[in-house]
C-alpha cells in the first residue's frame, strides 16, 4: 500500500523434528526480482535483499510490514517476490517460505478530500479528482457504526429490501479508468444510520502472468449520521366524489411507492366560508390511499389536497387541490 508492503503469514508450532515451540522465532524478510518468464523466483540467500527482522511466537498470526526501497517504487522493476526464513538462536533454518508476489511501480495518488452527503439515494462521497488511468478503481471501506432504532427507522429512498440488516462491513468498487468524477453515490447506504468510509486508490496490474495491485495511501476516515429528513413525493391523481345517499365525499388517489412511506394526511378548504386549509385526516397518518369526508354540508363546495407522510416525520408538498360539493 502506498510505499509499503504488508505481508502475513502463520508461524508454525513445532521444529522439523516435531519438537513443540514455546519461544519466540527470528523471521528474516528479503526480496527478489520476480522472473520475468513467470516462473517461481529461486531464493537465493546471498542475493535475497534484506527487508527486515521480526520475533514471531508461535503458532500466531505474524504481520510485517516492510517500507519498498526506491527501485521497487521508481518502477524499474517488473515485478517482485518476497520470502520470509524462520531462524532459531543457533541460525538454523528449514528454508524460506514460498514466493509472495508484489506488484512494483509508483504508487496510485492518495485519496484526499474525502467528505460526505446525505441524498434520498444513499450516501454521497466526494473527493478531490485525480487523472484517470486504465486498471484504477476506488475502494471504498463501509463501516456500520450505528443501525438506529429498529422501528421506524432506516427505511430510506432507495428501492432495496429495507428488511434485511445491512451489513457491518462492506467494500465497495468505483471504476477510475476512464474518469474521476470525484463523487460516487453509495446507493445501498441505508438513512439514519452512521456510516463510517474510509477510501484509497488500487491499480490493477499484470505482472509474470499474476493479477496483482497497488494500492495507494487511503483516506482519512470520515463518519456521516445519515439522517433521513427527506419528504416523499407529492400524491398524484387526487379524485373526489359526491355521495349523496351517504352524505359524504369520496376521496381517492395514486398510491405514493415511496418504500419509507408511513401514510397519508388530508387537508380540506371550505369554500362557501373562504376559511383557511385544515386537517382532517386523524392525528396518525391513514394507510390507504382513500378518504371519506362525512362531515361535509350540502351546498357547500370544498377544496382538498393530500399529503405524504414518511415514516421520519418528513411531510410531502401538497397535491394538487381537487374541488366537490354535495348537492343540496
Amino acid at each position: 500500500m502506498g510505499s509499503e508492503v504488508h505481508l502475513q503469514w502463520t508461524m508454525p508450532r513445532q521444529t522439523t523434528d516435531k519438537v513443540p515451540l514455546r519461544e519466540a522465532q527470528i523471521a528474516h524478510i528479503c526480496w527478489e526480482t520476480a522472473d520475468p518468464a513467470g516462473g517461481e523466483s529461486a531464493f537465493n540467500p546471498s542475493t535475497c535483499k534484506s527487508a527486515g527482522d521480526g520475533h514471531f511466537g508461535p503458532g500466531k498470526q505474524a504481520n510485517f510490514t516492510a517500507a519498498m526501497p526506491a527501485e521497487q517504487t521508481g518502477g524499474t522493476l517488473p515485478a517482485v517476490n518476497y520470502f520470509v526464513e524462520l531462524q532459531n538462536h543457533a541460525g538454523k533454518t528449514a528454508g524460506p517460505s514460498n514466493p509472495a508476489l508484489v506488484a512494483t511501480g509508483p504508487a496510485p495518488a492518495a485519496l484526499v478530500g474525502l467528505h460526505l452527503s446525505a441524498q434520498p439515494e444513499g450516501v454521497v462521497l466526494h473527493w478531490v479528482p485525480a487523472a484517470p488511468q486504465a486498471g484504477m478503481v476506488l475502494r471504498i471501506h463501509r463501516t456500520l457504526i450505528d443501525p438506529g432504532p429498529v422501528t421506524a427507522r432506516g427505511t430510506g429512498k432507495a428501492p432495496a429490501d429495507r428488511n434485511a440488516a445491512p451489513p457491518k462491513q462492506q467494500t465497495l468498487e468505483v471504476d477510475l479508468g476512464r474518469t474521476d468524477a470525484g463523487e460516487a453515490l453509495d446507493h445501498d447506504a441505508l438513512l439514519d444510520h452512521v456510516w463510517k468510509y474510509q477510501a484509497e486508490r488500487v491499480l490493477r496490474v499484470e505482472a509474470d502472468h499474476h493479477a496483482l495491485e497497488i494500492a495507494g495511501e487511503p483516506s482519512a476516515a470520515v463518519t456521516i449520521d445519515a439522517k433521513d429528513v427527506f419528504p416523499p413525493a407529492a400524491p398524484a391523481g387526487l379524485v373526489a366524489v359526491a355521495d349523496g345517499q351517504a352524505h359524504a365525499i369520496d376521496l381517492s388517489w395514486v398510491p405514493d411507492t415511496d418504500p419509507g412511506l408511513a401514510g397519508y394526511v388530508v387537508y380540506r378548504r371550505d369554500l362557501a366560508t373562504g376559511s383557511a386549509s385544515e386537517r382532517i385526516s386523524a392525528a396518525k397518518p391513514i394507510v390507504p390511499p382513500s378518504f371519506t369526508d362525512a362531515h361535509v354540508v350540502p351546498g357547500h363546495r370544498y377544496a382538498y389536497s393530500v399529503r405524504a407522510v414518511d415514516q421520519d416525520g418528513n411531510q410531502s408538498s401538497s397535491s394538487e387541490e381537487v374541488e366537490e360539493e354535495l348537492p343540496q
